[in-house]
């Protein structure tokens, strides 16, 4: 793979990213709450338990401000 094409498949999983990060943030505020998180994940049929949900949540909350920011997402 030369880096011209390695550059577009980033830009391109960059893009998919922030699509779906989009799609999980109704309000729109440009952070993922845990209801947000847990709605998305019934959404796409799975049955996650809350402890499960805020290991993952918690994991991901690098700077532990209770949100995940679309940086930490990535």
């Amino acid at each position: 793979m030369s880096a011209p094409e390695f550059r577009t498949f980033i830009e391109h999983a960059e893009s998919q990213l922030l699509l779906l990060f989009r799609s999980i943030d109704h309000d729109r505020d440009g952070r993922l709450e845990r209801g947000e998180l847990r709605e998305a994940f019934k959404a796409a049929g799975l049955v996650v338990p809350a402890r499960k949900l805020n290991d993952f949540f918690n994991d991901i909350d690098v700077n532990c401000d209770g949100y995940i920011s679309f940086d930490e997402w990535r």
